[in-house]
């Protein structure tokens, strides 16, 4: 007896674009050589921090001399050089012929702080970056990786066992991850500071990262229901840092939301304001090196806040959630809630004191950030 034949939905599995961009980050995180095609012709992507001098000899022994190192417009200013837009990315072409360790220091500030050295600008020539080189630092962010990456043109060359990826679907890919959350899984959770508890899982179509919502309560959905938006924080929210005040307003939100009226607390999967946790980490060490929150990030080559507030309106909506007060001191928080049409009818203040090791944190979000503190009562503190 003949197996029947399963014919699967054109936009399921691999042919979809959700789907490729997770198999491309993937292979970018693996450090595996991806290929972007474009208009421009094809191109090899390899994440920066997967060069060695390995694969620097075998560009050099092969006669690969059109190779260029793609950073960010922020980290382009930070080694030197004088650009037209920050948030715009940049080609980077050696001068000379470079080792990983040089590599390196010019991409990653960590690198540079760990050899005592500051990266200069002197081996490279600069020029503004093509579509191509956008397209493949949208995906390292995605992927959670330093947006930096080594770009080899193919030409006629074909890098057959490589993953290839169309320009097109990394863009398509990227928006609808944040426009295709639906509820997986629903189970009661009572917490310690509210017994009353549901919590709702999301994932997004390409099964990737899913965000949660708790429900503290039974908030009335005629009526503008509490929510806060709180960016995941594995050192403040599981380990209690003093470095930052995530796990006191994490807390703090499910308490106060169980002492009332009740709420929604949205817990989106966007560690260290969208540049993931290990990014977060080589920002401290920036941070302890004498850098601020915001500057640490631009050093790193990303924006200040990188994080993508879609998720949240979907996770609204499906929530049947149409007014909401906002639990935050963040105003830009707000203001992407009503962009994205979002009915906000307040904001309800979120603050909490200060200690030692988060003053200057906290000060640089209310002086940079535009939080809403007392300025004056965090200097008091601590």
């Amino acid at each position: 007896m003949n197996s029947p034949v399963v014919k699967l939905d054109p936009v399921l599995g691999v042919s979809s674009a959700l789907s490729k961009v997770d198999r491309a980050a993937h292979e970018l995180r693996r450090g595996d050589t991806l290929v972007i095609r474009g208009p421009a012709g094809r191109h090899a992507i390899i994440a920066a921090e997967a060069m060695s001098d390995q694969v620097l000899k075998y560009l050099q022994t092969n006669g690969i001399t059109n190779w260029r190192l793609v950073v960010t417009g922020q980290r382009a200013v930070r080694i030197g050089f004088e650009v037209e837009a920050q948030d715009s990315v940049y080609q980077l072409t050696p001068t000379e012929l470079i080792d990983a360790k040089t590599l390196h220091e010019t991409f990653d500030p960590t690198a540079a702080l760990k050899n005592g050295k500051q990266a200069k600008s002197g081996s490279w020539t600069i020029e503004p970056g093509d579509q191509i080189d956008s397209v493949a630092v949208m995906l390292l962010k995605h992927a959670s990786l330093l947006p930096a990456c080594v770009v080899v043109p193919l030409g006629d060359q074909d890098l057959q066992d490589s993953v290839q990826i169309s320009e097109a679907d990394i863009r398509t890919g990227i928006i609808e991850q944040g426009q295709t959350l639906h509820i997986v899984s629903r189970a009661r959770v009572p917490l310690e500071d509210a017994e009353h508890v549901q919590m709702v899982a999301f994932r997004p179509k390409d099964g990737g990262t899913e965000h949660l919502a708790i429900i503290v309560g039974k908030p009335d959905l005629n009526k503008p229901v509490l929510v806060r938006l709180h960016s995941e924080c594995f050192t403040g929210d599981l380990l209690g840092s003093l470095r930052c005040d995530c796990g006191s307003q994490l807390r703090g939100a499910i308490s106060l939301m169980g002492a009332t009226e009740g709420g929604i607390l949205l817990y989106l999967a966007q560690e260290g304001r969208g540049i993931g946790l290990i990014n977060k980490l080589r920002a401290y060490q920036l941070q302890d090196a004498g850098l601020d929150t915001v500057d640490a990030n631009f050093d790193l080559g990303f924006e200040e806040d990188e994080r993508d507030y879609m998720p949240a309106v979907q996770m609204l909506q499906q929530l049947n959630v149409h007014q909401v007060r906002v639990l935050t001191n963040n105003p830009r928080k707000v203001n992407a809630l009503t962009r994205l049409g979002v009915n906000v009818v307040e904001r309800v203040a979120h603050v909490f004191p200060a200690n030692l090791h988060n003053r200057g944190y906290l000060l640089t979000k209310g002086t940079r950030g535009g939080h809403l503190f007392d300025l004056e009562q965090f200097e008091k503190e601590a």
